[in-house]
């Protein structure tokens, strides 16, 4: 909360961390969740399939139609409410899997999840946004 704080304050501060260190930051804390995880984790979340089928419908059903909502509420322009709802279709990323991991909630779940909506985007992104 305070680097977030002192970053809106002193932006400058951690403009350093761009470009290629953003890549090499997210290496890293992949890698670092990647090796609390054992394959008998992922054994476990192949038993259980319905929260992945109940994350993946939801990454594509609940998450476009919030976007959705959220511009209309706002009444944003037509390009700003299709951009809402082309970012809303996105799937999650390391950041969800990093919260889950923080949360000490089921991480193999969050990236068998996030894995899957992000093989999905390539066909649910286009045929959403059409």
């Amino acid at each position: 909360m305070a680097g977030g704080l002192l970053a809106l304050h002193e932006p400058a501060w951690f403009m350093w961390f761009s470009g290629p260190w953003i890549v090499w930051g997210l290496a890293v804390i992949m890698l670092g969740m990647g090796v609390t995880l054992t394959v008998e984790d992922f054994r476990r979340v192949l038993t259980m399939p319905k929260p992945v089928a109940l994350g993946f419908c939801a990454q594509y059903t609940v998450m476009p139609l919030l976007g959705w909502g959220i511009g209309r509420l706002l009444q944003l322009d037509t390009p700003f409410a299709v951009g809402l709802i082309l970012v809303s279709c996105c799937p999650g990323g390391t950041a969800s899997n990093v919260v889950t991991y923080l949360a000490r909630a089921n991480v193999a779940l969050s990236v068998v999840m996030t894995a899957a909506s992000t093989f999905a985007a390539v066909f649910m992104t286009p045929l959403l946004t059409s």
